[in-house]
């Protein structure tokens, strides 16, 4: 009987609140529905457009394109890994409610 109730939990559950709250604040923030080229590409063109504006050079252009994509490969190296780590105890702790599979708390995530 117990079973059931907890296939019927998870058969409800919808990660995508938890996720989009997670993510950003906010429970309701709509599921991105384009592709990830075309997202890239709406994020990034405004940036890319006001540094041609302020580096008409190719060369200093190139430069700040440079600059700016190692920041933000930086952003997205550190959040990435903090991502993952909090993936991996969502995981963990979703793994602790079933009584099968008993698991050990796991220790503090480290933020370096």
């Amino acid at each position: 009987m117990e079973r059931d109730y907890i296939k019927e939990a998870f058969a409800r559950m919808n990660l995508q609140q938890a996720i989009s709250f997670l993510l950003y604040g906010s429970d309701d923030y709509p599921e991105e529905t384009h592709p990830y080229r075309e997202t890239l590409k709406q994020g990034s063109d405004p940036i890319y457009k006001r540094l041609e504006s302020i580096y008409p050079d190719g060369i200093e252009l190139d430069r700040a394109a440079a600059d700016l994509s190692m920041a933000l490969t930086a952003y997205e190296y550190v959040y990435m890994e903090l991502g993952m780590k909090a993936g991996a105890r969502l995981v963990h702790q979703l793994l602790c409610v079933d009584d099968q599979f008993p698991t050990p708390p796991l220790p503090p995530i480290k933020i370096k």
